[in-house]
């Protein structure tokens, strides 16, 4: 029996979570999970390395290598087919603190009030969220 996948740590839920190219016919669309959407967005929106990354995430550095690929291979899907988007899913759990590491981060949620924080429930499968007020 393989060994339970860990729970990622993500700064924040994405404010867009559908993308969609002008002129698409309507295709089976490409679900980007949530912590594909971190990778991105620490690799290639903030420039962190990859073990800079896993450990934001707590998560192992071929972890990230593993996501890392699967979102690259998903957002060419999208580009060259010509298919909506979606961002949502995904085993993660969204940080309930602003942690050290976080300081000078712009994006961090907890100086964003207006972000969308929640944490991926293990017995229903969906996300639980809350906004704060």
């Amino acid at each position: 029996m393989p060994r339970p996948q860990k729970l990622r740590c993500i700064c924040s839920l994405p404010k867009v979570t559908e993308i969609a190219p002008q002129g698409c016919v309507e295709k089976e669309p490409v679900n980007l999970t949530y912590d594909e959407y971190e990778v991105i967005r620490l690799l290639d929106h903030m420039h962190m390395t990859q073990e800079q990354c896993a450990a934001r995430m707590k998560i192992s550095r071929p972890t990230v290598t593993r996501i890392y690929d699967e979102a690259r291979s998903k957002m060419a899907d999208m580009l060259v087919n010509g298919k909506k988007m979606t961002i949502g899913g995904g085993d993660v759990t969204v940080c309930t603190q602003m942690r050290p590491e976080c300081a000078d981060e712009i994006y961090c949620c907890h100086k964003n009030k207006d972000l969308v924080r929640g944490q991926r429930s293990r017995k229903t499968g969906t996300m639980e969220t809350e906004r704060e007020a």
